[in-house]
């Protein structure tokens, strides 16, 4: 009898005995952005083999349904025989009827490159896990091997699966595999050698881009920086599988910017060149290195272990992701590629965005992170209030760590550094979840005032008070004030030309003019004063001729009704961080502090 090829590399496989999952991978169809997968799964005889599809992915909170881009799935059993599989539910299959081999085909496709998604072409193969690979919950414990049945010409695998001498990659559980994204192309592999605790660990860059070899040159450099200050803080690496780290890094036209961290590696993307964007793609690697500590294995309880189908919710993001974003900026000043206005720039933002939140009035940080599972790239089409209702734990969390950063430096002579510190010794070191009580009792406890510290959480982390910035950065010769307090402001509010008129798209923000004149969603702005509006420019024209503390008159048609309502003028709330000129030297040497490189 002949085999066909595929049929012996299935038996080939079959006779490895640790591999109670096993995949094979065919990019012939990358050109359709298809990927043929061939599974084999070996259970017990006797029970069914349950199949699944993940519906999220760690590093998301939200529900993505990945089996939406699964097609032309069929199963035979160890000798090639057909065997029935019944669809359960959207993600889900059945195969009852088994002799303890089940072999599964099926179709992939895959065309958005990004942290959450897979994309397969011409290009490379990118795949996450969670969108790509059919799964046996009964097998989660397994071993799981992945091969490759031809690699095109120029092509290496980048991945934090362990590499066998026969080609294979491997990773030791379902857990570890659905953590591992993949990168098949023709990408430069760069890297360097970290010690930490007399190991030496190997930090890779697989860098697969359209720039110069100087430019991937001088982004390893950069990230060598950030390594060594984000090690400084927790005064040691974790301690990665095989002493590697992977930087999977695709800047190339037609991909998404993102950034999503894993255990050992990482996965960033940006349509911009490296040139293009003047190295801002290292503002994603420090946040995303900095979760090898922070959520990767200094981790939530409530989200460990995670469930991959359905939404997974944690109290505990403004800690997770708004810490990382405070230190994935602050430690790029201190490596050295943000000089001091380029830092205060950067805290400007979030600082705005945060103290005139209107969202802050029904969530703290804790409950604001339950929301996760309804905005971080969830999908739904009908309106939402969020504009009103909703602050990013990114942003809640990172100005809060900046809040208690500096109270700690200037109240209690100590530093956020030194609590995330004391975090990662008590639950990131021996992978022990935390929940939020733990926060409070490790900030009492660096502190030396356990008032303090449950003060910070009832106002603060389950409340939603903000501490006084302007008097915090006061204390280290910077200056937190108003822009221009004499420029006239309505608010943000979404608009667009329609016809003669312009329509408001969205509601408006609370608080504001407009929101407090009754402008509302679909309303038709038809003057402002004696401006005509047709655009937006006209009516930046009207704004110019006002002042704080004036009175205009809104002409409007809100369904079939002609209304005018009036607005008064308020004044910009936008704030500027700068330096100090008279700042003291104790003041400054307080800021150089925080913001210096540290010594490993």
């Amino acid at each position: 009898m002949t085999m066909s090829p595929q049929l012996c590399a299935f038996l080939l496989l079959s006779a490895t005995a640790s591999a109670q999952t096993w995949y094979e991978l065919d990019l012939s169809g990358r050109e359709l952005h298809q990927l043929a997968v061939s599974a084999e799964y070996r259970l017990d005889p006797n029970e069914p083999l349950d199949l699944r599809m993940a519906a999220a992915s760690p590093g998301r909170y939200a529900r993505h349904d990945f089996a939406k881009n699964v097609y032309a799935l069929s199963a035979t059993d160890g000798s090639g025989h057909p065997l029935a599989v019944e669809r359960l539910t959207p993600s889900s299959w059945r195969v009852s009827q088994h002799q303890g081999v089940v072999r599964v085909t099926y179709l992939l496709f895959g065309n958005r490159a990004d942290g959450t998604y897979s994309q397969i072409d011409s290009r490379h193969t990118h795949l996450n896990m969670p969108a790509s690979f059919l799964y046996a919950p009964a097998l989660a414990s397994q071993p799981i091997t992945v091969r490759l049945k031809v690699l095109p010409a120029g092509w290496s695998v980048a991945s934090q699966l362990m590499p066998q001498p026969d080609g294979s990659l491997t990773a030791p559980d379902l857990s570890y595999f659905m953590d591992s994204p993949l990168e098949l192309s023709d990408h430069q592999l760069l890297g360097f050698d970290q010690p930490s605790n007399g190991k030496n660990y190997r930090i890779e860059l697989a860098l697969h881009h359209q720039g110069t070899a100087e430019a991937a040159a001088q982004l390893l450099k950069k990230i060598k920086a950030v390594v060594q200050q984000q090690q400084a803080v927790f005064g040691e690496l974790p301690d990665f599988e095989n002493q590697r780290y992977t930087f999977i890094a695709d800047y190339l036209p037609g991909v998404d910017g993102d950034g999503m961290e894993h255990r050992n590696s990482t996965v960033v993307t940006s349509s911009k060149s490296l040139a293009q964007a003047d190295f801002a793609q290292i503002e994603t690697i420090s946040h995303e290195f900095f979760h090898a500590w922070n959520v990767e294995r200094l981790r939530p309880k409530n989200l460990q272990p995670f469930d991959f189908s359905q939404t997974n919710m944690s109290d505990a993001l403004w800690f997770a992701e708004g810490f990382t974003n405070y230190y994935g900026k602050l430690l790029l000043k201190r490596s050295g590629h943000f000089t001091l206005d380029n830092y205060l720039e950067k805290l400007q933002g979030p600082l705005n965005t945060a103290l005139q939140a209107p969202g802050r009035r029904w969530y703290g940080p804790a409950a604001m992170s339950q929301q996760a599972v309804f905005v971080d790239a969830g999908v739904s089409i009908d309106p939402t209030n969020y504009s009103n209702t909703f602050l990013s734990y990114y942003t809640y969390g990172e100005v809060l760590a900046l809040g208690l950063d500096l109270i700690l430096r200037t109240e209690y002579d100590t530093d956020l550094d030194a609590f995330m510190q004391l975090m990662w010794q008590r639950f990131g070191r021996a992978e022990k979840p935390y929940q939020l009580a733990d926060i409070e009792q490790a900030l009492a406890d660096i502190s030396g005032n356990s008032s303090f510290a449950r003060r910070f959480f009832h106002d603060s982390i389950e409340g939603s008070a903000l501490p006084d910035y302007q008097a915090l950065f006061a204390r280290l010769g910077l200056m937190l004030a108003p822009a221009d307090p004499e420029q006239a402001w309505l608010g943000r509010l979404g608009l667009e030309s329609y016809g003669d008129a312009l329509r408001v798209r969205g509601v408006a923000l609370h608080g504001s003019p407009w929101a407090q004149a009754g402008v509302t969603d679909g309303d038709l702005l038809l003057q402002l004063g004696d401006v005509r509006l047709q655009s937006t420019g006209d009516l930046n024209s009207a704004l110019a001729k006002a002042k704080v503390g004036d009175e205009l008159i809104l002409t409007l048609r809100r369904f079939d009704q002609q209304l005018q309502l009036k607005l008064k003028v308020q004044a910009d709330p936008q704030l500027v961080l700068t330096e100090d000129p008279k700042a003291s030297k104790a003041q400054r040497k307080k800021r150089d502090a925080w913001l210096a490189a540290k010594q490993i």
